[in-house]
């Protein structure tokens, strides 16, 4: 088992269950015994509530046409590179050591613009992760209002993704309020 800070062992899966469980009885047990009629906690599907938005829809076509031109720019880079190299191999022993260190040249200057090409567009901080980040970021912008709308209009104070919570009642479950909502 792999250690960090000392001897600490990494949190195994079932202590983090705990701890969640213990977690939510914290936030749950106030909520129970507040006044009778005060519905202060609810939940909501978020990803759920997500999907079902046009906005995310066209943003995910948008997303996947942008990727696949990338990607076919690539697979061409790669290609040329590849064709070059199989070339360079059948010819490098009629070559000058000249010419083959030329060849060799174009060849690396190849593969290092397939690999600036693909760490520009596919990269953690890529053109493909900006794109993604600037069409979803209204997305959830407006799925974030409707929940609080939502949440407000039915007199809770506190949303929780239905996700975290082991169980809730369906009368505390927003979702399908706030699908009508940003739809």
């Amino acid at each position: 088992m792999k250690k960090i800070y000392g001897n600490a062992p990494f949190m195994s899966l079932a202590h983090a269950m705990i701890i969640t469980l213990v977690l939510g009885l914290f936030i749950s047990v106030p909520a129970a015994v507040a006044a009778p009629g005060d519905k202060q906690v609810c939940v909501v599907d978020a990803m759920k509530a997500l999907n079902q938005m046009p906005e995310k829809k066209k943003a995910d076509n948008i997303l996947k046409a942008t990727n696949a031109q990338w990607e076919k720019s690539f697979k061409k880079m790669e290609t040329d590179y590849k064709t070059a190299l199989a070339d360079y191999q059948k010819k490098a022993k009629n070559m000058t050591k000249a010419q083959r260190e030329q060849k060799e040249k174009e060849l690396t200057q190849k593969l290092k613009a397939a690999d600036t090409y693909a760490k520009e567009k596919f990269g953690r901080n890529g053109a493909l992760a900006k794109k993604e980040a600037e069409l979803y970021a209204p997305i959830q912008k407006k799925l974030v209002e409707a929940i609080k709308a939502v949440a407000k209009k039915e007199g809770f104070s506190i949303v929780l993704n239905k996700q975290l919570s082991i169980w809730a009642e369906p009368a505390y479950d927003i979702t399908f309020k706030v699908i009508n909502k940003v739809k």
